[in-house]
C-alpha cells in the first residue's frame, strides 16, 4: 500500500519479478560444436566469435542481475523509511 512516500509495494515487487523472470530469459546457455574433422579458417573465426558472445551475454545478465539486486535494495530501504513516516503521523 502506498503512505507517505507513495511507493506502491505491490506493484514493486511485481516489477521487481518480471525483471528478474526477464534477466532469467537471457540464453546463456550456447552449446558450441564440435569438429566434425573440417579444416576451415571461416568455420574456426565463427567458431571464436560465438565463443565471445557467449562470454558477453553472461557477463550481460550478471550486470542486470546486479542492477536488479540494486533497485531491490534501494526500494526495500524507501519501503522501510515510507512505514517509519506513516508511524510517525499516526
Amino acid at each position: 500500500m502506498m503512505k507517505m512516500i507513495g511507493i506502491n509495494e505491490v506493484a514493486f515487487v511485481g516489477a521487481l519479478v518480471s525483471m528478474r523472470r526477464a534477466a532469467n530469459q537471457i540464453n546463456t546457455a550456447f552449446e558450441g560444436w564440435e569438429s566434425q574433422g573440417e579444416r576451415s579458417s571461416v568455420f574456426e573465426e565463427y567458431l571464436e566469435q560465438y565463443a565471445q558472445l557467449q562470454s558477453i551475454m553472461l557477463s550481460y545478465q550478471e550486470l542486470i542481475e546486479k542492477d536488479i539486486d540494486a533497485i531491490s535494495d534501494i526500494g526495500d530501504n524507501i519501503l522501510k523509511v515510507d512505514k517509519l513516516l506513516a508511524n510517525l503521523w499516526k
